[in-house]
């Protein structure tokens, strides 16, 4: 048996508990919206993030790298 690690990435990218990431940052409520919008789009945390979350793209990248969130 073998790992897809394609498939791995894509789920953690589109899996909306990326936003825990970034509520201690820009706030419970904004995360909060930051996700439903994501859900709704059917697009990543990251996508939507980008656009909402008034974060530059290097802090963003960071709070979103999920090796750091294990």
């Amino acid at each position: 048996m073998e790992a897809d690690v394609e498939k791995c990435e894509s789920n953690i990218e589109r899996s909306l508990a990326m936003c825990t990431a970034l509520a201690p940052v820009i706030g419970y409520d904004k995360a909060a919206k930051i996700a439903k919008n994501a859900f709704e789009t059917n697009r990543t945390v990251r996508e939507v993030a980008i656009e909402m979350s008034g974060l530059e793209p290097d802090v963003l990248e960071a709070l979103l790298d999920p090796k750091k969130q294990v």
